[in-house]
C-alpha cells in the first residue's frame, strides 16, 4: 500500500462490506479485506490488494493486519458486537484517523462511538431515508409539472 490517504480496510465481508469493496476498488482505492470465512475472502480477493482470511474478534489477529498504515478503517460488521468493538479499538489505538463503523442498532452505535468510531453507519436506515426522499422528490416534480 503506497499513499495512506488512498489505503482503506474493510473488515467483515458480508452484504455490506462485499459493496463496499467492490466500490472502493472501482474508483482506485488500495484495499486490504478481512473476515473469517476464507471462502468469501477468496471470491474478492480480485478486488483487494491484501486478502486475509482472520478472526476479527482475536485482537492479536486483528493486531497483525498492520491497521496503522491504513488512512480509513471500516468496520462492515453489523451484528458482531464483539468484533466490532475489538476492530474499532485496535483500529484506534493504531492511529488510523478515520474508522467509520456499522451498526445494527441505537445502542450498538453508541458503544463503537464511546470507543473511539470517528462514523458510525446504519445502511439499512440510511438507505430507507435516501430511497422515501427519492419518491418524495420525484413526487414533488410531477405535481410541479402538472400544475
Amino acid at each position: 500500500m503506497t499513499d495512506k490517504k488512498k489505503a482503506v480496510a474493510v473488515l467483515g465481508l458480508g452484504r455490506f462490506g462485499t459493496y463496499t469493496v467492490k466500490e472502493l476498488f472501482e474508483n482506485g482505492m488500495d484495499v486490504l479485506i478481512a473476515d473469517k470465512r476464507e471462502e468469501t475472502v477468496n471470491r474478492l480477493s480480485e478486488f483487494a490488494d491484501i486478502a486475509v482470511t482472520c478472526d476479527l474478534s482475536d485482537p492479536d489477529a486483528v493486531e497483525k493486519l498492520g491497521l496503522g498504515s491504513m488512512g480509513t478503517v471500516i468496520v462492515a460488521m453489523g451484528s458482531g458486537m464483539e468484533a466490532s468493538i475489538t476492530c474499532t479499538m485496535i483500529a484506534k489505538e493504531a492511529g488510523v484517523h478515520r474508522v467509520i463503523a456499522k451498526a445494527s442498532s441505537e445502542r450498538m452505535g453508541k458503544v463503537l462511538k464511546k470507543i473511539g468510531a470517528d462514523e458510525i453507519i446504519f445502511p439499512e436506515k440510511e438507505m430507507a431515508i435516501f430511497m422515501v426522499d427519492n419518491i418524495l422528490r420525484k413526487d414533488r416534480k410531477k405535481s410541479e409539472t402538472a400544475d
